[in-house]
């Protein structure tokens, strides 16, 4: 394969990141644009010399005969037919996290995914991070018990994002980075508790999610996870407000997000610094599986968000019951 073509579906900021990020990358044509939104699509299109444009997927997908692949980058509430279509077309799909607002529907997509055997992946783009393999290998010898993880700002000015029933809330929408880190290092979760509370947020127009949470994971290896999330911060300098610490038997590591890594032992602390070039090789390392047919080193297949996925609305059915929900 010469070149890879590929549509991007969503012109909102991150449709342009990840455009950026392929406009990098040798063999990569982006050949089509789908937006609702006319003035985003046409701001977008500037950016490529021949890219069609089109207002809807369904239109793309009908006049894009030659398509490998989609960039899905929407509002969680608008997945679903633009996974399922370009399944059932034998199109590579790359989605932005997170992956649904239902569960249900996440499954009903995977199973086209898997059917199709199309090559997929999920924006979880830390896992592409180099400290996190040396973190996920440093803990392999290493007893751990406690893990703690963090989400903690303000709220993202867009509408949808403020809506439970369009982004399933902060958990789901944002802190669901966190969740995935945390069980790409510790494994599959047997139960979920969580506890939340609203009020600390006041005269937001169509605001209904709730302003911080504090959920507790147990996983089958035997770790216990406590995360945080927070929307009703101003922003702090100076302040690490994402990230987690793990706490070893003889060390504790700090990830800061985007930041730093720092391994404190008994008698030093090691600082690396993290270069944030996450998210450039989750999308090269899609578009090489690709070009070579061979999916072996995507880190987060569509198959796998559904588990993260999964405990993220675990969360969200306990606070609604009050009551632990298990795996």
């Amino acid at each position: 394969m010469t070149k890879v073509k590929v549509g991007i579906i969503g012109c909102g900021w991150f449709g342009n990141f990840h455009l950026e990020n392929l406009l990098k990358i040798d063999g990569v044509e982006v050949v089509a644009l789908v937006s609702s939104n006319g003035e985003k699509l046409k701001t977008t299109g500037e950016k490529i010399s021949g890219a069609r444009l089109y207002t809807n997927h369904a239109e793309m997908y009908d006049k894009e005969m030659n398509l490998d692949a989609v960039f899905i980058c929407v509002p969680p509430d608008c997945h679903g037919d633009a996974e399922i279509l370009a399944a059932q077309k034998g199109i590579h799909l790359y989605i932005e996290k997170p992956i649904e607002v239902s569960l249900e529907k996440a499954l009903e997509i995977e199973a086209a995914i898997n059917k199709a055997g199309i090559i997929s992946a999920v924006g979880y783009q830390e896992r592409y991070n180099p400290e996190a393999a040396k973190i996920k290998a440093y803990i392999e010898g290493h007893k751990v018990g406690l893990v703690n993880g963090r989400w903690l700002g303000g709220m993202p000015g867009v509408q949808w994002w403020r809506r439970k029933e369009r982004s399933g809330g902060q958990i789901v929408e944002q802190s669901t980075h966190i969740f995935d880190l945390i069980r790409y290092f510790f494994g599959e979760a047997n139960s979920v508790y969580c506890s939340a509370t609203k009020g600390l947020i006041e005269n937001v127009e169509g605001y209904n999610i709730e302003d911080c949470s504090s959920t507790i994971v147990t996983f089958k290896s035997g770790v216990v996870a406590t995360i945080f999330t927070a929307c009703y911060l101003e922003e702090l300098k100076n302040f690490n407000g994402a990230g987690l610490q793990i706490i070893c038997n003889d060390c504790v590591i700090d990830y800061d997000w985007d930041k730093e890594v720092r391994y404190t032992n008994k008698d030093s602390i090691e600082k690396t610094i993290i270069e944030g070039k996450s998210h450039f090789k989750a999308v090269q390392t899609f578009i090489e599986a690709i070009k070579t047919g061979n999916p072996e080193f995507i880190k987060s297949t569509y198959s796998d968000s559904v588990k993260t996925f999964e405990i993220t609305i675990a969360a969200n059915e306990s606070i609604k019951s009050l009551k632990p929900v298990y795996l």
